[in-house]
Formats: structure tokens, C-alpha cells, sequence
């Protein structure tokens, strides 16, 4: 068998680009041949499109954004998502006008959201996966680690929940002198300037939060600096981060909605009680409709429960892992 695989981008610090560029590896370790290609090559002139070797008689898998799909010539199926309760503006047209044979969502709640607002195409669940060996499993720390490290993740702005693990740090754990041995780490990119301002407007900075302010090529690197991962996110399409972190053996918190919930959700995070449903501030301009946001207090608790048993928090994280590596790669 042989396909084309279209995508806006394969830079590791993107998860469509990292998602897609392993799913190619597993689809050709699985005998198919695939063709890696760009979008914006299909708008190159045809004798470059030749020179190349483009065989728009295959297939076409287009991982990205609906948003940036291209009109391609020949089969295509659209694989993509959204973070939102609603379609983003404009996206049905989108797919329509470009009249993919079907489009391949990873969670129900995308699929439900895709039909409801008006793709035409018919919508086919398939959820995503890990590659464990980009993720290997951590030792398990015998006495735990000291200080204890959280992380929080804020590249998406306030979409995968850092403020409200930054303040349930706060509830959990005090001040410095009632606990100096944990800490926090809120991994962001450079362009993440609404944590950067949050923080830098705190009255007084507390020396055990520490922003982790680049991009990096392995978020492997990021997950092992952490004792438990906090992924309270308000909405996700999949959720590689979590699963990522988990299938390393590392504790993971998060709410079970949206991409986060696959029917064994317990498998591998401890699950918090839902939280509070809000609708999506204006400024996220691609995402639509409604999220929910975390329960500050009982993600404080559940981080506080892995800081006083460090060691049953790393077994649980072990059984995660091995649950992972057994389901969802």
C-alpha cells in the first residue's frame, strides 16, 4: 500500500508535526510506504511537483489543523481535531469546499462537535497513541526525590490549566517556610507572555516556582525533571502530554473530559471531580464554545496526596506505564 501524508509542519515542539512524523514511522514499520510531503509543496509548479516524485493517485492523509487543509488533487481524508466544545469559525466550510472522503478525529466529543457543525464528510473516531520509544520508563525513586517537583505546562496559554496548578501549589503547600522541599516547574515557550506576566506581577516571587522558558527537542527531557506532571487541561483534541509524561512511570493528575477521557482514563492518571464548565474567552480566536476548568482544591489535595507518598505515587505511575505500553501506542 502506498500513501501521501500532508502536514503544515513536522518541527518536534509542534504536536501535529510530532504526532504526524511518528505515525509515519509506525505506518512504515506496518509495510506501508508513505510519502512525507508539505501543504505548501502541492502549490510549487508542476514540473517541481514531478522532479519531486508527488503521486497524487495515492491516498492522502492530511494531518493538521482543518484550518490549514489544502485543495489537493485526488482521495484525501482529513485527520485532525479541535479544542473547543463547538467548530471553530468557518472550519465546516473549510472542509467541505475541500470535500475530503472522510475525516479522523481522536476523542467521541470531536466527533460529536464535527457533526453537529456541519461537516458534510463522514467523521470516524480513532484514538491516538505514544511512541514509548521516545518515552522510556523512568526508575522508580525508592525515597522519592528532594525537593519534590511538580510541572505544569503552559505553551497553550490557559488552555492545559498552569494557573490553576499554580494555585493550587499555593493551597497545598503553603508558603517557603511551611514547605521548602517541593517545587514547581511551568514549562512554557518563549512567546508564552501571559504566564511570563502573571508571574512577574506576583507581589512576592516564590523561589521554589521555576519558569522553564525555551523550546526544546525532547519533551522527554521536560517530563523527567518532574515527580508528578498536573495536566488540569479545560479541553484537549487527544492529550499527548499526559500520556507521555505517564508512559514514562511519571504520576499523572488531570480532569477526565474531552480527549482525556477514552473510557480508561483511570488506567493511567488519577482523575480529579470535574470542575467548573465555563464558556472559552474571545482571545482564543481557533477554539469554540465551552471548557471546563479544574476544581483548585481538589487538584491541590491531589498533589498534595503525591508529595506525602511519594513512593505509592511512583508504583501507580508504573502501573500507568506499563497499562500504556500494553494499549496505546
Amino acid at each position: 500500500m502506498r500513501l501521501n501524508w500532508v502536514a503544515y509542519n513536522y518541527r518536534p515542539w509542534d504536536g501535529y508535526g510530532r504526532y504526524g512524523a511518528h505515525l509515519i514511522q509506525a505506518l512504515r514499520r506496518a509495510g506501508v510506504t508513505v510519502s512525507p510531503w508539505l501543504g505548501e509543496q502541492s502549490n510549487a509548479p508542476g514540473w517541481m511537483r514531478k522532479e519531486w516524485g508527488m503521486d497524487w493517485s495515492n491516498l492522502t492523509i492530511s494531518c493538521l489543523p482543518a484550518l490549514y487543509m489544502y485543495g489537493l488533487p485526488g482521495r484525501q481524508w482529513l485527520l485532525t481535531m479541535t479544542e473547543g466544545s463547538e467548530m471553530p469559525i468557518g472550519w465546516a466550510d473549510i472542509i467541505n469546499k475541500h470535500n475530503p472522503e472522510r475525516v479522523i478525529v481522536p476523542c467521541e466529543a470531536n466527533a460529536e462537535t464535527f457533526r453537529a457543525g456541519g461537516v458534510r464528510a463522514p467523521v470516524h473516531v480513532i484514538p491516538g497513541g505514544t511512541d514509548p520509544d521516545e518515552f522510556p520508563v523512568m526508575e522508580i525513586k525508592k525515597h522519592g526525590r528532594v525537593p519534590y517537583t511538580f510541572l505544569a505546562l503552559g505553551d497553550r496559554g490557559s488552555r492545559k490549566g498552569w494557573s490553576e496548578v499554580w494555585m493550587a501549589f499555593f493551597q497545598a503547600f503553603g508558603t517557603p517556610a511551611d514547605t521548602p522541599d517541593v517545587r514547581l516547574i511551568i514549562k512554557v515557550r518563549p512567546e508564552s507572555n501571559d504566564v511570563l506576566d502573571l508571574i512577574a506581577k506576583a507581589s512576592n516571587p516564590d523561589p521554589r516556582i521555576r519558569i522553564w522558558n525555551e523550546d526544546v527537542l525532547s519533551m522527554w527531557e521536560v517530563y523527567a525533571a518532574c515527580d508528578c506532571f498536573c495536566f488540569p487541561s479545560r479541553f484537549e483534541g487527544w492529550g499527548m502530554p499526559p500520556r507521555e509524561a505517564a508512559m514514562m512511570g511519571i504520576p499523572v493528575i488531570v480532569q477526565q473530559h474531552s480527549g482525556l477521557d477514552d473510557g480508561y482514563t483511570t488506567e493511567w492518571a488519577q482523575v480529579l471531580p470535574m470542575g467548573k464548565l465555563e464558556a472559552i474567552p474571545t482571545m482564543f480566536e481557533n477554539i469554540k464554545g465551552e471548557w471546563w476548568k479544574a476544581d483548585i482544591g481538589a487538584l491541590a489535595k491531589a498533589m498534595r496526596w503525591c508529595y506525602d507518598d511519594p513512593v505509592l505515587a511512583a508504583i501507580e505511575g508504573a502501573a500507568a506505564s506499563t497499562w500504556l505500553r500494553t494499549h496505546q501506542t
